[in-house]
């Protein structure tokens, strides 16, 4: 298929993403539903099926060649080996062959860049595809199976989408070139003039263990959709399912035409890290990474070397509860944020700030023992039902688990304990429920840094101005991805929304109830990260997340 079909099969949904990129409602290109009427009748097995496959063998689908060695340290958390091997490569001939890809990539136009990358979404976001990806997905990073799905098909790929089509129109926006005259007296200057986008050097893009996929989307598309070759750099106990996902990208890319090492998949161990070698290489000009704080020495690296960093680091995200009109449905909806994935989401809510006289609910006050029991008791019910108890998932990384203990012995009170939850057909999942614990607000050396996974501090405060406050120097201190503010005052809530965004610089929302939840980001519409807070200095997908991959040169000739 010629670069000319392409633009005819992928301009319809090119467009369609850009206007919904621009218009900020519901778009999805991609059904989030595994159901069989959406995907097929037998994707679901043949998914499965191709994911059992790969287990206790190498990983053989790339179109990459020459590695020096194979590695593999996968294990799922639900109780057992991958047995997968990788092939680990020198990074001089990483660099070699993406410079070797860059040659042809970035003399294509914006346009036949964006649609020859929706062809690889397209080949690669099939119902078989998708459900490998799942499975992948869940026994290396220890989500669920539905959220597996979701998170590292559906959503990833329209992150990607999304990504592409704010990169193209960023560049689409200028003219290639222009006959430029100006009016000198009786005479005219005639100045022929040509724009050029230059890339900005190969991408890194840096994965994480608990979203392996799609918090490796957006940067990969939106360095590709700009020129730039890019080497994925997977975490090395969660390689499977990035890997599915670029080894589907070389093949299509082979099959257009393009050479396949435009994207590569770098990975390495645990002993023998190749990040850092990585990043600091010369012809690396852009990195996207997720993770703690790490992201601080890239950031550093950016600073020192002309690199484009972008970052999604550890944050502390807040609530503020003050007043509702529904008790039950705000715990409702704050014990499912909290036992999401075992809190194991940058953007899960770890820090509670309560009036301490209690929550009003129309006429009458809560008072905060009850509240935080009650939010306790609808953690136990949720851990209780069998339907719903797998939304905790399993726990990626045994240091969690360390962390949970280290929160116990703080000398807190427990308002509620963790413990393992039950995961029918994986006897040895690795698991824990949601610890809530009570913190003083003088605790702030505590509740102000981040707890990663199930912890949660509840905080008393003298109301609604002091609960600001204390948010506002978490978020001016340590940053975050989500704040959340409950309160039935018309006054309180646009003194909040002002404060939070323009002081904090964070994203903020509002009496969150029902089936929509703080944690959760919708591609076309919430930009994931705010990248003006000490979280992270990226923002999916905002215009200075694509812009600043590339570069307008121009060249000028006066016209005789």
């Amino acid at each position: 298929m010629s670069f000319v079909e392409l633009i005819d099969k992928h301009s319809a949904t090119l467009k369609a993403a850009v206007e919904a990129n621009a218009a900020r409602q519901y778009f999805a290109h991609w059904n989030e539903s595994p159901s069989k009427k959406v995907y097929g009748e037998t994707a679901a097995e043949e998914g499965e099926a191709a994911f059992k496959a790969l287990l206790h063998h190498k990983f053989t689908r790339l179109l990459q060649t020459n590695e020096i060695s194979w590695h593999g340290e996968e294990e799922s958390p639900f109780g057992f080996p991958l047995g997968i091997h990788y092939p680990l490569f020198a990074v001089e001939h990483l660099m070699t062959k993406a410079h070797n890809a860059k040659m042809q990539w970035q003399t294509l136009s914006p346009l036949e860049r964006a649609c020859i990358l929706i062809e690889t979404l397209e080949q690669a976001g099939t119902g078989k595809t998708f459900f490998e990806i799942a499975h992948a997905t869940m026994h290396t990073s220890g989500q669920s199976f539905a959220m597996s799905f979701q998170a590292s098909g559906p959503h990833s790929f329209d992150r990607a989408l999304e990504a592409i089509a704010l990169g193209y129109r960023e560049q689409a926006q200028f003219a290639e070139e222009t006959t430029w005259t100006k009016p000198v007296g009786a005479a005219t200057i005639t100045v022929k003039k040509h724009f050029h986008i230059v890339p900005k050097g190969v991408g890194l893009v840096i994965g994480c263990s608990t979203f392996p996929v799609w918090n490796t989307l957006p940067g990969l598309f939106a360095s590709l959709v700009t020129g730039n070759p890019v080497i994925v750099k997977p975490h090395p106990k969660s390689v499977l399912a990035i890997a599915i996902v670029v080894a589907s990208m070389q093949q299509t890319l082979r099959d257009r035409g393009i050479d396949p090492h435009l994207v590569q998949l770098a990975p390495d161990s645990s002993a023998n890290p190749l990040t850092l070698e990585l990043a600091e290489h010369p012809a690396v000009g852009i990195i996207d990474f997720t993770g703690g704080a790490f992201g601080d020495t890239l950031e550093n690296i950016g600073r020192s070397h002309g690199k484009a960093v972008f970052t999604e680091k550890a944050g502390v995200n807040g609530v503020i509860l003050e007043s509702v009109d529904n008790l039950d449905a705000v715990l409702d909806n704050l014990a499912f944020t909290l036992s999401l994935y075992s809190g194991q989401m940058c953007t899960t809510s770890q820090n509670f700030f309560i009036n301490k006289h209690g929550v009003r609910e129309g006429s009458a006050v809560i008072p905060f023992d009850d509240v935080a029991q009650r939010l306790a008791q609808k953690i136990d019910a949720l851990m209780q039902d069998p339907k719903m108890s797998g939304i905790a998932g399993s726990i990626q990384n045994a240091t969690t688990l360390d962390r949970i203990q280290k929160a116990r012995e703080l000398g807190l009170e427990i308002i509620r304990d963790s413990q393992p939850v039950v995961h029918s057909g994986f006897p040895h999942a690795r698991t824990a429920s949601p610890l809530l614990l009570k913190a003083r607000v003088e605790d702030h050396d505590i509740y102000e840094r981040e707890w990663f996974g199930p912890i949660s501090f509840l905080i008393p405060t003298d109301g609604f101005d002091h609960s600001l406050h204390l948010l506002l120097r978490s978020l001016r201190r340590k940053g975050a991805l989500t704040t959340l503010v409950y309160t039935i005052d018309k006054a309180q809530r646009e003194q909040a929304e002002h404060a939070i965004i323009f002081e904090g610089k964070a994203p903020v929302a509002f009496n969150y109830v029902g089936g929509i939840f703080v944690n959760q980001s919708s591609a076309f519409s919430d930009f994931h990260g705010a990248g003006a807070n000490p979280a992270g200095t990226a923002s999916f997908t905002d215009a200075a997340f694509v812009a600043s991959r590339f570069n307008m040169i121009g060249a000028r000739e006066v016209v005789r």
